[in-house]
């Protein structure tokens, strides 16, 4: 009795030891499994040959070379008689095309040479325009210009400003004691101007506290509201 108790205790401890030896199977078995991907990534590979083998490689490529960038610019906003003769399909013509600088004037001059006043205006036109009847809404110096530079300036400023609905605008031309001989070039150019320019109604000598002999007012005629 007491030898078949022995016996089944030792059954006992031997079928342990054996599960336990199964088990210590399985463990390595699944340890080995997880060191074979490391193994497989080529433990001997060194990485210096790596960097040889990319560097040998980058000798053929070559850099791409960027061409210059270009600036595209919006061309600049033509004047307002440009896009009319464009709109119209005319050829746009300066503003002081047939305005000659030459020609005697005086008779049609009044307040001793100060003034004048287109036959189709009221005859006290300029004596009110000096009066400030008229406000000037414009001014154009002519102070540093040349005579065909002060031409083509002045005459298209009375475009502008006519193309701005502005009647009234002032004029400096200065007395000429800067301009050579100490003649005043440029105050008799101006009345010359002006008299060829039909858009002109009058102009009058300034007030002596709006430039004097120094400048003249100029009205110019009821424009129709600006063109477009």
């Amino acid at each position: 009795m007491r030898g078949s108790k022995v016996g089944q205790a030792d059954l006992k401890r031997l079928k342990k030891d054996l599960q336990a030896e199964q088990e210590r199977a399985a463990l390595a078995q699944r340890v080995a499994a997880l060191k074979k991907p490391a193994a497989a990534a080529s433990p001997d590979a060194d990485p210096a040959d790596d960097l040889a083998a990319f560097r040998r490689t980058m000798q053929s490529v070559k850099p791409i070379k960027h061409a210059p960038r270009v600036e595209h610019k919006p061309a600049p906003e033509p004047a307002p008689a440009l896009r009319r003769a464009n709109a119209l399909g005319e050829t746009p013509h300066r503003a002081d095309a047939g305005v000659s600088d030459g020609g005697e004037i005086t008779h049609l001059l009044s307040e001793g040479g100060t003034a004048f006043v287109r036959s189709d205006a009221a005859p006290d036109t300029a004596r009110n325009l000096r009066r400030g009847q008229w406000r000037a809404g414009a001014e154009l110096d002519l102070h540093g210009l040349r005579v065909e530079q002060a031409r083509h300036a002045l005459l298209s400023f009375l475009d502008e400003c006519q193309e701005h609905g502005i009647r009234c605008v002032r004029v400096v031309h200065g007395k000429g004691y800067g301009s050579e001989g100490l003649e005043p070039v440029l105050k008799d150019k101006a009345r010359t101007w002006l008299v060829q320019k039909n858009e002109v109604l009058a102009f009058s000598e300034a007030p002596e506290h709006e430039g004097g002999a120094g400048a003249l007012l100029v009205l110019l005629r009821q424009s129709e509201g600006p063109r477009k």
